[in-house]
């Protein structure tokens, strides 16, 4: 549990951070993705806290297929917003429906309470697409010369490496958990650090862009 609060913790200063900060640097769907974020770990912290064990999977795996695409969500918006190419903003418009529209039939089909994998694998992948392509477009502007002042290229690395990280954990985490605990263990605190890289940059490079 003591991960779990440093998590927290982290996850609620990212979010006061940005919020006093950011908002007038154009990073308002950036704020909006961590308010998600500390929405949805806080509840669940809360779960763990007064809900019986039996329940307790089923409800946070409910809570997260709902929450995650959120996120996802905000964050693919944000790319939207950054880049200058048409043809990339039709094919984030794109990732948006794609991963709507698979958390929506998700609650027709059934199988709420099971952790959608196959959504998560998506939205990491796109988020991932979206951090390099960001980059990629900032290492050919016009800008290359103020690139460590811009905070968009820390978040972009921090998602870049986090979503890349966590996401072999995230869908492999229950066959491990069952069939590998030695193997389970070392990924699930690697899973935390990754966590803690990625709001650990967001604080610095909004801090950092502020400074400069």
């Amino acid at each position: 549990m003591i991960s779990f609060y440093i998590l927290i913790f982290l996850e609620w200063i990212s979010f006061l951070t940005g919020l006093f900060f950011f908002k007038k640097r154009g990073g308002g769907f950036v704020v909006a993705f961590l308010a998600a974020v500390v929405i949805t770990e806080t509840v669940v912290y809360f779960a763990r806290l007064y809900l019986p064990d039996t329940d307790l999977v089923h409800v946070t795996n409910m809570w997260y297929n709902c929450m995650l695409p959120v996120q996802c969500t905000f964050l693919l918006l944000f790319f939207y917003k950054k880049t200058g190419l048409a043809y990339w903003r039709v094919l984030i418009k794109g990732f948006i429906g794609i991963v709507l529209f698979i958390a929506v039939l998700q609650f027709f089909a059934g199988g709420v309470t099971q952790f959608n994998t196959f959504n998560y694998t998506l939205e990491a992948i796109f988020i991932s697409a979206c951090s390099l392509h960001y980059l990629f477009e900032l290492m050919n502007s016009e800008k290359i010369e103020e690139v460590t002042r811009d905070p968009f290229m820390y978040i972009s690395i921090g998602l870049l490496l986090f979503y890349l990280g966590t996401l072999p954990y995230n869908i492999t985490k229950l066959y491990l958990f069952e069939t590998y605990p030695r193997l389970f263990y070392p990924y699930y605190y690697l899973f935390f650090a990754f966590n803690y890289f990625l709001y650990g940059i967001i604080i610095f490079g909004i801090l950092w862009a502020k400074k400069k």
